[in-house]
């Protein structure tokens, strides 16, 4: 019992730093919070933002870039020319043959996702540290609108720490 009692001190210390980290770095906090991520999907192959920010339009042809985020969360902001899992799900077909590179906030929901597409045989990646790594590689968000937007919705409280030069939306 002392033992679980250390471990959970040792790890509430370390989170309450990670924390405040990440009021002092955002990037470190995303970067940290990946990591965990990351941890869950060891397999699964991921893009950096600045690899896919770095692309040519040629290069970025042979790419389909796919939001998990729910509905409420896109409304806010998304990676311009993303499409949304339904739109994905009913043209699979037509994306056989692309590199499908998968977002959510951080990487988690979209890493479970991409691990399911590679096992249905498609190329599939998560973007590394999701769109919080994505506008900290100076990626931009558009609105519904497709007018180019500093508003992100970051999924939670929490989260709004990997946000410092875009309007967190939670």
């Amino acid at each position: 019992m002392k033992l679980l009692k250390i471990i959970f001190g040792i790890s509430l210390i370390g989170l309450v730093c990670i924390v405040i980290a990440g009021h002092v770095s955002p990037r470190f906090f995303v970067k940290t919070a990946y990591a965990y991520v990351k941890s869950e999907f060891t397999n699964l192959p991921d893009i950096p933002s600045q690899t896919l920010l770095n692309l040519s339009s040629d290069q970025r042809n042979i790419y389909i870039i796919v939001d998990v985020r729910s509905s409420e969360e896109r409304e806010i902001s998304i990676i311009g020319g993303s499409i949304d899992q339904a739109h994905f799900e009913s043209n699979i077909e037509a994306y056989q043959k692309k590199k499908v590179v998968v977002y959510c906030t951080i990487g988690y929901r979209s890493g479970f996702y991409a691990e399911t597409l590679r096992r249905q045989g498609l190329d599939a990646y998560n973007l590394s540290e999701g769109v919080l790594g994505w506008i900290q590689a100076g990626g931009l968000l558009v609105n519904t609108d497709g007018q180019i937007t500093p508003r992100v919705h970051v999924y939670s409280r929490p989260w709004d720490l990997g946000v410092k030069d875009h309007v967190a939306v939670f």
